[in-house]
């Protein structure tokens, strides 16, 4: 025990007892580090599902885990897109339904994910000088509900989710979301029927 030293200790006889942490902890705004935000992988495993999975099925996992997403992996658990749990019971689910001509039930993450080459990633590092703000302002801009993490060497290690921060800081949002082709225009709207 030589490598180590005493602390120095503090007599404890007025016996007042702390508030509680949650008392203490500053409000978060949009000011905030936007650190606070991240949903870090490498302390919270995330729900995963194979592109396979029903819709179904996905909206219990998202419901026993309290989870505002599903990362989408393939065969092999290689990252392949995400789907938001309000995805999962949109309206949007019915209109792809019909346009691949199946019911409700038989449409899977891959049919309604946003594939991983659409998402926008930011690091860790960038984010570590970044207030919450700064990614809202990004995702509004790029029409995005999500933020991908990544460290140094570009691998994924968390998400910001803008559905967390309205939720976080009592506000609302204004992200519209950006169509990347004709059939992302269509699906986006509302039919009269």
């Amino acid at each position: 025990m030589s490598n180590f030293k005493e602390l120095r200790t503090q007599n404890v006889s007025h016996g007042v007892i702390a508030s509680t942490f949650a008392d203490d902890q500053p409000l978060i705004d949009l000011s905030s580090p936007a650190l606070k935000m991240v949903n870090n992988f490498t302390q919270k495993t995330p729900i995963r599902a194979e592109h396979t999975t029903t819709i179904t099925d996905a909206l219990k996992q998202i419901s026993a885990q309290q989870s505002d997403f599903v990362l989408v992996t393939d065969e092999n658990q290689k990252l392949i897109g995400l789907v938001s749990s309000a995805d999962l019971q949109s309206s949007k689910i019915t209109i792809i339904a019909e346009r691949l001509n199946m019911q409700r039930s038989e449409v899977s993450l891959r049919d309604i994910m946003t594939p991983v080459n659409r998402l926008t990633g930011v690091s860790m590092q960038s984010l570590s000088y970044a207030c919450i703000g700064d990614a809202l302002q990004t995702m509004e801009h790029q029409g995005t509900m999500f933020l991908l993490v990544t460290t140094a060497s570009s691998e994924i290690c968390g998400l910001i989710s803008a559905r967390q921060i309205a939720k976080t800081l009592h506000i609302p949002l204004h992200i519209s979301p950006i169509a990347h082709s004709f059939s992302e225009v269509l699906e986006n709207i509302e039919h009269p029927h």
